[in-house]
């Protein structure tokens, strides 16, 4: 048996990178790495801060250990950083405080009478902490106490409402937190004022993500007495609004579509007193992902998805055409803006695994260049032969550009005639789309680890994916498992011409929209001899009645399934579930409520009583994601082992 490298176990101690902050004179970077933490009796993905020199000359300083600490964020006079970590007193997320240069951190919030906070910025002054959680109260703990907490279904949430809390001193008592946002309406986004006066948020009707649509931006007063001040609909996904640094003005996402999934958008100016908003040029992808604003005011930066890779955009405030502030050929997964204009990123690409770098951005008058500071290492980790990468690309029977990823092993020679098993990935979505992704970043289906069992991984982005404009993303409505379906078999058909893949060996794998064109797939063809389906919608007609989301679906078919239901049969894997002959195992989180476990069972019944080999694995106590460590690399070690049993490479050793 070969000894492998990238094993299950060593890829879950992968150093991903969650947040990061620039401090306010640009000269340090706080950020946030992830590490496993498995003791006998725990398992759970945590995070600790490290500070590192913006130039990248001095080693990095890990600032937190223990207990996780996450979203760090520097205070406005750069002598403090701010994070997110579990309060031993009652065991909910609350804010921190420590010292910039390390020592011991103190807690900010705290009080029996609030939830988990989920987010929190610093006001101007750095006197106060704006944060959102939802209200607890002692009648919810008698309740959960007493096992008398019945749920109003869909009545009863816990809606976020914005709190501010004036920042103590370490050993000092904590401060009462205020709230400043009350009722049956759900905070997402805050951002203050420069004065320190206001807070803009941006709200929806519920917590329920399916409320997007409803979004409307608002401003609230930070002294007490004046009501909120309602600026309009946004319709957004990520609701973060961001001031001008006059104050005049609040910067916000809008969606151009009320109730399609797909998504697009523009940022829009919102005058801060209220009144129409102004709509900035549009992005390529037209999904513009707000950073901040210009220190002067210019116009904003945002990130904006390119096919396989990620550019930062300047939106010039008087609506002129959208320059490229940043470009790469890179995948950006986080970023950070100072008031300077220099800006923290994370970056990578196939071959380079995420790391922390710095660009001094330059408005609308010309591009950065960004300049790596650290990468963040782990002793646990491996570091051993990353694939080959080749891009395809190909043009549909109907006109539509097709871009694809094939993955191939390292040291494979394509002119020496070997022919590789083949294994297609699926990405969800379905407006998700591949990019320029680290080639052994841990998940379910690892590019590292596949390719050095001798399996080649095919990924393609099909009609329907983001990253190439509104008309391609939108181009899969009413038409799930059409000519999507019809883009990857065609990727399938271009590696085999290829010479590289072998056609009787070929794999098919996915999870969530993956997962429903992997089971979709293995209804329409017998090409395939395995296939993993991960959370997958098996089941359109009863998936819409039993989601967290029931406007997904219908938004895509153009009807309710009372309204179509031959429609969704038509479009549903268990309609022609007698033409499988594919051996598959199914992987589904017992607590999944956008995909919930009922559509992995009904397919796994299916194909159990018509005698088609199949395994199911349920992973308790996850939802759509498997979110512990020892469950990943369980999740992840099936999936090798079952394409190495089923495409003729050698087991694991």
């Amino acid at each position: 048996m070969p000894g492998y490298t990238w094993t299950s176990s060593g890829l879950i101690h992968y150093p991903m990178i969650d947040r990061v902050d620039l401090s306010p004179d640009g000269q340090r970077v706080a950020y946030a790495v992830r590490f496993p933490y498995m003791t006998e009796n725990a398992s759970e993905f945590r995070y600790a801060v490290w500070l590192a020199a913006a130039d990248g000359q001095s080693p990095p300083i890990q600032l937190t250990h223990g207990e996780s600490a996450a979203q760090p964020a520097w205070s406005p006079d750069g002598q403090r950083i701010a994070f997110l970590r579990k309060t031993p007193a009652n065991g909910r997320t609350g804010v921190w405080v420590m010292p910039a240069d390390g020592g011991e951190a103190w807690p900010i919030t705290g009080s029996e009478d609030l939830g988990d906070v989920t987010q929190f910025k610093w006001s101007p002054s750095g006197e106060q902490i704006a944060f959102l959680a939802a209200p607890w109260g002692a009648e919810k703990t008698q309740r959960l106490a007493r096992r008398d907490d019945v749920v109003h279904w869909r009545v009863d949430f816990d809606f976020a409402q914005l709190h501010v809390v004036d920042v103590s001193g370490p050993g000092e008592p904590l401060n009462t937190a205020r709230a400043l946002t009350a009722g049956r309406r759900h905070v997402v986004g805050l951002g203050w004022s420069p004065d320190g006066a206001r807070l803009a948020y941006t709200h929806r009707a519920s917590p329920l993500f399916d409320t997007w649509s409803s979004m409307r931006l608002g401003v609230v007063s930070v002294a007490p007495g004046a009501g909120p001040l309602d600026l309009g609909p946004v319709s957004n996904r990520d609701g973060a609004p961001a001031y001008s640094p006059d104050g005049r003005w609040i910067a916000c996402e809008v969606g151009i579509e009320d109730n399609h999934w797909p998504f697009g958008g523009y940022i829009h100016l919102f005058p801060a007193e209220g009144g129409p908003s102004r709509r900035l040029a549009p992005t390529s992808d037209l999904h513009p992902a707000l950073i901040g604003w210009d220190a002067e005011g210019r116009g904003v930066y945002v990130a904006d998805q390119t096919g396989l890779s990620t550019q930062i955009v300047f939106l010039p405030a008087d609506g002129s055409d959208a320059t490229v502030s940043v470009a790469a050929d890179t995948l950006i997964t986080a970023r950070g803006l100072n008031a300077a204009n220099r800006l923290a990123l994370v970056m990578e690409d196939f071959h380079q695994p995420q790391a922390v770098f710095v660009a001094d951005l330059l408005g609308a008058d010309g591009q950065a260049q960004a300049h790596k500071v650290v990468q963040p290492t782990a002793a646990a980790y491996p570091d051993g032969p990353l694939p080959r990468t080749k891009l395809l690309h190909w043009e549909s029977p109907d006109g539509f550009n097709i871009e694809g990823i094939l993955y191939l092993p390292a040291g494979y020679d394509e002119a020496g005639g070997e022919k590789l098993p083949l294994l297609l990935h699926v990405h969800g979505g379905p407006s998700a789309v591949f990019q320029r992704q680290f080639a052994a970043t841990p998940y379910y289906y690892t590019p590292a680890a596949l390719c050095e069992r001798g399996i080649a991984l095919l990924r393609i982005n099909p009609r329907g994916s983001g990253g190439y404009g509104k008309d391609f993303r939108f181009s899969n409505l009413e038409d799930w498992g059409g000519g999507d379906y019809r883009d990857l078999q065609q990727g399938v058909d271009a590696v085999i011409e290829l010479g590289i893949a072998d056609p009787e060996r070929l794999g098919v794998c996915g999870w969530s929209y993956g997962g429903y064109m992997t089971s979709w797939t293995i209804t329409q063809t017998q090409r395939f001899k395995a296939a993993s389906i991960g959370a997958a919608v098996t089941n359109p007609l009863h998936f819409s009645g039993s989601a967290d989301l029931p406007s997904f679906i219908p938004d895509f078919f153009n009807g309710e399934f009372w309204e179509r239901p031959d429609f969704y049969r038509q479009h549903s894997p268990l309609s022609y579930v007698q033409n499988v002959q594919t051996p598959s195992i199914i992987q589904h989180g017992a607590a999944d409520e956008r995909v919930p476990l009922e559509q992995g069972l009904i397919l796994f019944n299916a194909l159990s009583r018509r005698g088609v080999p199949v395994d199911m694995y349920i992973y308790p106590r996850q939802g759509h994601a498997i979110n512990e460590p020892r469950l990943l690399a369980d999740a992840i070690q099936r999936n090798l082992d079952w394409f190495s049993a089923m495409l003729g490479t050698p087991a694991d050793a």
